[in-house]
């Protein structure tokens, strides 16, 4: 498997896609700390460090995280159609499943760079803005940090599967911005379909809504919603793949 993950890593144009990650960031954090800084005054001391990570995560993780993560997805897979991989590999009884494998962990990996640099702005607007905050809020926003990147797995295997089935990186991206934005309906609408909708599995994760820690329940719940996810669309994945590749 290690094999697999090190030509994974070699072959694969991270820079490229980091660089867009980074883009991504960049804007939504420009539009959730504009926010943030609009309404500073009328905010309440006490939960300023709360509502700055709600504003600076929202925005990023339900509105623009998907279409990302569906850009990594494709970034990933695409180039494998245009080499024929995949028939260099059935010809040579190399194992699709691992390498499917290695590259949704690499996608998870360069996903949680972007992550961990969307926690380092979070701590450098505090520290620059002397916003006041305390330690415990610091690590339920690096928790989520955490669950974001687990939250971002269903939406990585589906996009997979949705490039493994079409070849269309376009249509990809957008499904991706038609079901962040049914995410967002379903925030309108209230009610726990979000709970099960995998378009919004990062936004609970990074806890934008909630500024609180998950419940047992929740977490049991959060955790089997995207293995499932991750599970089901791995299989439909592979299958397409030795099929069609």
């Amino acid at each position: 498997m290690n094999d697999y993950f090190k030509a994974e890593w070699l072959k694969t144009r991270k820079g490229a896609i980091l660089a867009v990650g980074i883009i991504f960031l960049v804007l939504s954090s420009f539009i959730g700390l504009a926010n943030f800084f609009l309404n500073y005054e009328v905010l309440i001391e006490e939960q300023m460090s709360r509502v700055l990570w709600g504003q600076l995560t929202f925005y990023n993780s339900q509105l623009l995280f998907p279409a990302m993560l569906a850009i990594f997805s494709g970034m990933i897979i695409l180039p494998e159609f245009e080499r024929k991989t995949f028939e260099m590999l059935r010809a040579n009884q190399v194992s699709v499943k691992k390498m499917l494998l290695s590259k949704f962990l690499l996608a998870l990996l360069l996903i949680t760079v972007i992550q961990v640099l969307l926690f380092v702005i979070y701590l450098v607007t505090l520290k620059l803005s002397q916003i006041p905050f305390v330690a415990k809020d610091l690590l339920l926003f690096l928790r989520a940090t955490v669950l974001s990147v687990i939250g971002s797995s269903s939406v990585v295997m589906i996009h997979s599967y949705i490039m493994a089935k079409t070849k269309n990186f376009s249509k990809s991206v957008g499904i991706a911005a038609i079901g962040s934005f049914c995410g967002f309906i379903f925030i309108m609408l209230g009610g726990v379909i979000n709970q099960f909708f995998p378009y919004s599995q990062p936004m609970i994760g990074i806890r934008s809504r909630a500024l609180v820690d998950m419940s047992i329940s929740e977490f049991v719940i959060f955790i089997v919603v995207n293995a499932l996810y991750s599970f089901i669309f791995f299989k439909l994945t592979l299958r397409t793949l030795e099929k069609n590749g």
